[in-house]
C-alpha cells in the first residue's frame, strides 16, 4: 500500500546562499513565509511532487537531478519529507496567484514570520548542504 506523504521545500542559489520561500497575500496582515509544500498526484515520488509544486507555483522547470532529499519524519498521520532543489540563476519571481516570493540567506530565516517546524526543516537543509560542501571539497574528517 502507497503511504500517504507531503513534500515540502525551498529553491537554493549556492552562488549567494539564498532560499526561495513563498508568502500568501493577505490582509491587513501578511501570512507567514512557508516552504512550497503539497501532496502527490497519482504515484509520484516527493521529487517529482517538488517539481510540479514549483512548475506550478513559479513556471519553472526543475531537473530531477537538481532536487535533493534532505530528511522526512512522521507527522500528522503521513510521512513529511523535506527537499530542496539546487538552482543557478537566482532570479525574481512576480507574484503570482495570491503569493509573493523571496529570497533569504539561511541567516534571514530566524527573523522571518515563519513556522517553527519550518525553520527547522530549514535548519536541518542548512547543515545537510554543509555537508555536502564539505564533502566535495574533500573537508569531511574520516573515521
Amino acid at each position: 500500500m502507497h503511504r500517504p506523504f507531503y513534500a515540502s521545500g525551498f529553491l537554493y542559489h549556492p552562488a549567494s546562499q539564498q532560499i526561495l520561500l513563498q508568502q500568501p497575500i493577505t490582509s491587513p496582515n501578511p501570512s507567514p513565509w512557508a516552504l512550497f509544500e503539497g501532496a502527490p498526484v497519482g504515484k509520484e515520488t516527493p521529487e517529482k511532487t517538488f517539481q510540479r509544486l514549483v512548475a506550478k507555483s513559479l513556471s519553472l522547470k526543475l531537473n530531477l537531478r537538481d532536487i535533493y532529499p534532505v530528511y522526512f519524519y512522521r507527522g500528522g498521520g503521513q510521512d513529511r519529507h523535506i527537499i530542496y532543489a539546487q538552482i543557478k540563476t537566482a532570479k525574481n519571481f512576480p507574484p503570482k496567484k495570491g503569493v509573493t516570493f523571496g529570497w533569504f540567506s539561511f541567516k534571514q530565516v530566524n527573523k522571518l514570520a515563519i513556522s517553527v517546524q519550518a525553520k527547522h526543516d530549514i535548519a536541518v537543509a542548512q547543515r545537510v548542504i554543509a555537508a555536502l560542501v564539505r564533502k566535495s571539497l574533500g573537508q569531511l574528517n574520516r573515521e
